[in-house]
């Protein structure tokens, strides 16, 4: 096996990624997940308005926990048509991804039911992002 060795500049980065940074989505890539989001589920007892900006807070927070959760490399494949997963991956990463943030997931007075439909919604469209060919911004239908 090879030995790499970083340069103190990738060291930097990997530091910044990991203390400075805390997301990956712009906040037009939010609003667009959240919208996306937004045709797939509806939020009982909640007018549309709110429930998107719901959404939009959603978004955020998932966003930053799979920040947390995922090396850069890999969950910046979400902006990388060329780069990306295999289908096969994505399943398997939906799978595992939603169980793992679910434990640190909760949206207080919403519905435990409700709660996983939203994050298995926004689980996959992330991971879909992901995928080869496709980006966040340019989701499969």
């Amino acid at each position: 096996m090879t030995a790499i060795t970083l340069t103190s500049q990738q060291r930097d980065q990997i530091k910044s990624d990991m203390d400075v940074q805390i997301e990956m989505f712009s906040d037009e890539e939010v609003e667009h997940l959240a919208t996306r989001l937004n045709k797939i589920i509806d939020i009982p007892f909640i007018k549309e308005g709110t429930e998107q900006t719901i959404l939009v807070k959603i978004v955020r927070k998932v966003d930053r926990l799979l920040y947390r959760k995922l090396p850069n490399e890999m969950y910046g494949l979400v902006k990388r048509v060329n780069d990306g997963i295999s289908d096969e991956d994505a399943q398997q990463l939906k799978a595992v991804l939603g169980t793992r943030i679910n434990k640190d997931f909760d949206i207080p007075y919403i519905p435990e039911w409700v709660e996983q439909e939203i994050l298995e919604a926004l689980i996959g469209l992330i991971v879909n992002g992901m995928r080869k060919n496709f980006s966040l911004m340019e989701l499969p239908a």
